[in-house]
């Protein structure tokens, strides 16, 4: 049988087993006072034989949220002592990723257990009971664990390294052998004092002799005194290293030696990715598709480069390139990513195209008054409520956008109506963002649903609208916490703006003269 489909087959293997640990916990503990339970995971670990080794080790693996809804590309960051270090890694890292600060990212720690102080340092102790292995461990992560990985998942070509104490040692020593094999290194709390001063000298050497390093540098130190070595670490930075290599020095007096790698591992990831800023994709259309024949010109704003597809698929990095403005015939979907720092992708945009609706302005109103009628209604609600089976609180004319008229700041709700001025037939683009809950509602069509408990979230819909008078609704609730409620618009000759006062109107109820007579 071959090597690769025996590690294959491993790793289904292992997949199934934890599987099965997750039934079998879940069946351990079926219930608490009458919930049911469910396993939490972060990854789940597999059995790799190491032919270099000669053993079997454990390797843990985590994946990021999308990577089973995707066809994106992540990069790995790679880690000795998964047994301490791979569960509060997959947190900070999953919170930074999941804030955008920096890209999502497969995570591949190996438990070291042991065999750690064997692996990790490069050389023995006098009495040879300890250290050596490092070179050893090397060779297996670069010539069976990693290329396992990029065979079988989806990763992009940017590899981080990161370890501590012995871990951040091993860290250092994979710098001096091959500086531009990962493309970032951190080191926590790394064990310098070990071989006397081995890797200080060592990082001089790599210093004077290499002065293109592009690689990236993260070290850092607990309040260990500066018998842990890490200080003069850092002077040989501070003294020796290349004027444009990047690297950062920390210090955490308030840290031990067993805390610091949670707080080094969130710090030192903001400093690799402080490049990779992943701005959304403005998609700007000019045109409007009505009728079959009709084409629009649709605008990427984007000065990176930007992979996209138009057939609703996810696009890859072998997808088109965008260079300029394409011009769409029929409803589509596009979707796209730009590439940010080092090269790596950013989150998915993508925009439907579709019909636009066309609304016929209203004929043969009676005499308008500036402003729009609102009511508003007070209760205990997390969706807007059915306001025909509410009675209002009070009544009367909104002259501007405000909420000067509610009595409190939480629970409570209103309800707008009247008609807006259209100056011109052309496709207008609404903006709805609220906290909590909102409506839009044009010629009594429901427009923008942007409904139910949440903090601010803006949503939009495009629209043909003829020249005149068109009915609108808006409907808003707020339940507790901040509120918020704006209405934006814009079209091919207005710029995106807050929605003016001076165009709402609703139907006057004082006759005019000529009424009362």
């Amino acid at each position: 049988m071959k090597y690769t489909t025996l590690i294959t087959l491993i790793f289904l293997l292992a997949v199934s087993v934890q599987e099965s640990y997750c039934q079998q916990l879940s069946e351990t503990i079926p219930s608490i006072n009458g919930f049911k339970t469910e396993p939490v995971s972060v990854g789940y670990s597999i059995k790799f034989h190491s032919n270099i080794l000669n053993e079997d080790r454990i390797i843990m693996i985590s994946l990021p949220d999308d990577y089973s809804s995707t066809m994106k590309r992540y990069p790995v960051l790679y880690m000795p002592d998964g047994q301490w270090h791979f569960t509060h890694t997959t947190q900070a890292v999953g919170n930074l990723s999941g804030n955008g600060i920096i890209p999502k990212m497969i995570i591949v720690a190996v438990q070291t257990l042991d065999n750690r102080s064997r692996d990790l340092a490069a050389s023995k102790e006098p009495d040879g009971k300890l250290g050596g292995g490092a070179n050893k461990f090397l060779s297996f992560m670069k010539k069976e664990l990693i290329p396992f990985i990029e065979k079988n998942y989806r990763t992009y070509p940017y590899r981080i390294l990161s370890g501590s104490s012995f871990g951040g040692i091993f860290t250092a020593h994979a710098f001096f052998d091959d500086p531009e094999y990962f493309d970032a290194y951190l080191a926590y709390s790394p064990s310098i004092w070990w071989e006397n001063g081995y890797y200080i000298k060592s990082m001089e050497k790599l210093f004077s002799e290499r002065n293109d390093l592009k690689s990236y540098f993260y070290i850092n130190v607990a309040n260990e005194g500066l018998g842990m070595g890490v200080n003069a670490l850092a002077k040989v930075f501070s003294d020796k290293a290349p004027k444009d290599f990047k690297w950062k020095f920390e210090e955490y007096p308030d840290e031990i030696h067993e805390t610091t790698a949670y707080k080094a591992t969130f710090n030192g990831m903001k400093f690799i990715f402080s490049d990779w800023k992943p701005d959304k994709i403005s998609f700007a259309v000019s045109g409007y598709i009505i009728n079959p024949g009709d084409s629009l010109t649709l605008t990427l704003n984007t000065n990176r480069t930007t992979h996209y597809t138009l057939d609703g698929s996810m696009p890859t990095i072998t997808s088109p390139v965008y260079s300029n403005p394409i011009i769409i015939k029929h409803p589509r979907t596009i979707n796209a990513f730009s590439l940010f720092g080092h090269g790596i992708p950013g989150n998915y945009d993508s925009l439907n195209i579709d019909y636009l609706q066309k609304f016929n302005a209203v004929k043969a109103l009676p005499e308008l008054a500036k402003g729009l009628i609102y009511s508003y209604y007070e209760g205990n609600w997390n969706m807007i409520p059915e306001f025909k089976n509410c009675i209002p609180v009070k009544t009367g004319i909104l002259d501007k956008a405000s909420f000067d008229f509610r009595n409190r700041d939480i629970n409570f709700a209103v309800r707008c109506t009247g008609y807006i001025d259209i100056n011109e037939d052309d496709a207008y683009n609404f903006y709805l963002s609220s906290d909590d809950g909102s409506k839009l509602l044009i010629d009594n069509i429901l427009i923008i649903d942007n409904d139910g408990l949440h903090g601010t979230i803006e949503k939009n819909k495009r629209l043909f609208l003829e020249k005149g008078k068109h009915q609108i609704e808006l409907q808003f609730f707020q339940e507790t916490g901040g509120f918020s409620l704006t209405l934006e618009y814009e079209s091919s000759k207005i710029k995106r703006q807050i929605f003016p006062d001076k165009l709402f109107f609703h139907i006057d109820p004082t006759p005019s003269p000529a009424q009362r007579d």
